[in-house]
């Protein structure tokens, strides 16, 4: 790849076949301990799983993406799109563990698109943007994994130097672990 940074996250899709998840790596799953052992899939709501023929076992680095055998990710004559994120000063790839009560997670930035994912136990890929309507209170959501139309709940907000989550178990359960993507 050309990022000249190393990526936090990758997204994996075969595009040549109709069989096949969307999966994902992400520097802090397994808490962070052994994170490309471990992956997601963006198209349905469970845990991560272990599995060391997506990633191979191997982080990434600034110029290269390891990948195993498995067919998700690396089979003969299919073809396969890539999407890479890593932090930047209006961006921020990261993870925090629920308190089960408002807490504030610190990017550096006030974003204006969230997704989080809970990643200890089955969880929605929850979707928020301040375009339709991410603020204290009603907050607008779309789950990634479903064709459901969005809904509202009191989820969390942005704030001046990150975001602010609650104690819902969708993005704040006390001791659950989530994932994160933002930008500003």
């Amino acid at each position: 790849h050309s990022m000249n940074k190393t990526p936090e996250m990758v997204w994996l899709k075969v595009r040549s076949h109709s069989n096949g998840g969307f999966i994902v790596g992400h520097k802090d799953l397994d808490g962070g301990t052994a994170p490309w052992t471990h992956f997601l899939a963006l198209n349905n709501s469970d845990a991560e799983g272990d599995l060391n023929t997506i990633f191979n076992d191997t982080a990434p680095t600034s110029t290269h993406l390891t990948l195993g055998t498995s067919s998700w990710v690396n089979y003969d004559a299919r073809e396969y799109i890539s999407m890479l994120f890593t932090s930047t000063s209006v961006s921020k790839v990261g993870s925090y563990t629920g308190t089960g009560s408002t807490q504030t997670i610190t990017t550096g930035f006030q974003p204006r698109f969230a997704i989080i994912k809970r990643v200890n136990s089955a969880q929605h890929w929850y979707v928020f943007d301040t375009t339709r309507g991410w603020a204290s209170g009603n907050d607008q959501y779309i789950k990634l994994d479903l064709t459901d139309a969005q809904a509202a709940a009191d989820l969390g907000q942005p704030i001046s130097t990150g975001f602010q989550v609650g104690s819902d178990p969708t993005v704040g359960a006390s001791g659950d672990k989530y994932i994160y993507y933002c930008h500003a």
